[in-house]
């Protein structure tokens, strides 16, 4: 019998394992946002341009490695290096693995796996664009002819085009010179030009709101005068690093955060002030305005590896003296580039938490930075965890044979089981605690006549994050023998 039909019993209890069958492993997805209608252009700010100019520092993000050309071979072309295959190249420089067949057509290519090591594939005019990696939600082209048109991963952007994320929406595009710019909910952002005049890789793109974050890869040596830059409207800022941010707080503001090697920023006022990695800069009408600070420390997480298997996420840190907001991100990947929810909340006491509803169950990573009240952002701090399904199905039958109560629920691949049964359903009052359960069905015989509440509670380890399912409280009959 199922729920709270009454099962008839009598005499103490025991406990009598019975061989499980486990289930397929669960599948896992991404959530992602809704569509909505397009967001209202911010009015711009003040100009701010920041370029990348790297001398042979490394990364080490394999999403996003520089392209590898042959000596005086022109964009758009790739010189094969031992142990690559078009599936490798194709993610390399059009975005996506599936799209190898492209190049294998274009270079007549036999065998995709057995590339001769020095050859030079050409790439087209695909590597000449920039490539959607990732998007979630409402991610849109702005204006031109293809004004309101969606993007999807895979799809190609060329110069001049305008990418707007709505709420809740992310992007994360790869530029032809293998660099990365990220762009979180409610931001413009305009790609004006890939390559010089004499064709380099010379990137410039103009922040119109909201913020970008940019991943650049190393050059084997000094890049010409302004490679690879973000621009505002209120200063020009030259990087050496790898990893920094440029953000619109307000539209008289621009904050720059650098998290790699350093940055120098050029204003009106000033020319070539250095900011090094863990620094900050705001340049506008704040009480900071154009001043080097040391960015604010990663927030630290109050319990990270706790179970995220109730309806809605919980991310908690402890605060940090002088925040005056937070931002919070899960990702479906530990680099962010797939960015799947999104929340910036107000500091307040000695404590932060975000609740994230939606997310499916599958593996996933969390960040957290601290905000100065001006807007510059702080280091970060990442943890991982997973989620198991929504609902843990269970229920318990009589075997009238034998006079024992048989519990079984849905089979959790690699995991362990906890049974208990109460007076209440509050769980104060045990009756039966049985830990340490592999199998997914247990017998109880001889409860006294009454009504009880039970429940399992299923504990997996994936990928190293421990996860733990709780079912929902379930009534229970037992009846007396007649």
């Amino acid at each position: 019998m199922k729920g709270g039909a009454p099962l008839r019993q009598a005499g103490p209890a025991r406990f009598a394992p019975w061989r499980g069958v486990r289930a397929p492993a669960l599948g896992r997805g991404l959530a992602s946002g809704d569509a909505g209608a397009p967001a209202r252009r911010a009015p711009r700010a003040p100009a701010v341009a920041v370029g990348a100019l790297l001398w042979g520092l490394g990364i080490g993000l394999a999403s996003a490695q520089p392209a590898v050309h042959a000596p005086g071979a022109p964009a758009g072309t790739h010189t094969v290096q031992p142990g690559e295959t078009l599936w490798d190249i194709s993610r390399q420089h059009l975005g996506r693995p599936l799209l190898w067949p492209e190049v294998q057509q274009r270079n007549r290519v036999g065998e995709p796996r057995l590339l001769q090591i020095g050859r030079v594939l050409q790439l087209g005019d695909a590597e000449r664009q920039a490539v959607v990696m990732a998007a979630t939600g409402d991610v849109r082209l702005a204006d031109g002819p293809s004004a309101g048109t969606l993007l999807v991963p895979g799809m190609r952007l060329p110069e001049g085009s305008r990418v707007r994320t709505g709420a809740d929406s992310f992007v994360t595009l790869r530029l032809p010179d293998g660099s990365r710019a990220t762009l979180p909910s409610q931001s413009v952002l305009r790609l004006v030009h890939y390559f010089d005049a004499q064709g380099r890789p010379a990137v410039l793109v103009d922040l119109e709101s909201g913020d970008v974050e940019s991943r650049v890869p190393p050059r084997p040596r000094p890049a010409p005068g302004g490679a690879w830059r973000v621009r505002t409207r209120m200063a020009t800022v030259g990087v050496r690093g790898t990893h920094f941010r440029v953000s619109l707080p307000q539209p008289d503001r621009t904050a720059v955060s650098v998290l790699e090697s350093a940055v120098a920023v050029n204003t009106a006022a000033q020319r070539g002030q250095q900011v090094a990695a863990a620094q900050g800069l705001l340049v506008g009408d704040g009480s900071q305005a154009a001043q080097v600070q040391p960015l604010l420390p990663a927030p630290e997480w109050v319990e990270p590896g706790r179970a995220q298997n109730q309806p809605e996420v919980l991310l908690a840190w402890h605060g940090v003296p002088g925040a005056g907001s937070y931002r919070a991100q899960v990702a479906g990947d530990a680099e962010f580039v797939q960015i799947v929810a999104e929340q910036r909340l107000p500091a307040q006491g000695d404590a932060g938490q975000a609740l994230f509803g939606g997310l499916a169950p599958g593996t996933y990573f969390a960040r957290v930075a601290a905000l100065t009240p001006e807007g510059v952002e702080g280091l970060v701090a990442v943890t991982g965890f997973s989620r198991a399904q929504a609902v843990l199905e269970g229920r318990a039958q009589l075997l009238a044979a034998s006079g024992e109560i048989e519990f079984d629920w849905r089979p959790l691949p690699g995991a362990t089981y906890r049974l208990e049964v109460a007076d209440d359903e509050a769980f104060r009052q045990m009756r039966v605690q049985a830990a340490g359960l592999t199998s997914e069905r247990v017998r109880v015989q001889a409860l006294p006549p009454g009504q009880y509440w039970w429940r399992v509670q299923a504990e997996v380890v994936d990928q190293g994050q421990r996860a733990q399912l709780l079912s929902p409280p379930r009534p229970l009959s037992v009846e007396g023998v007649r």
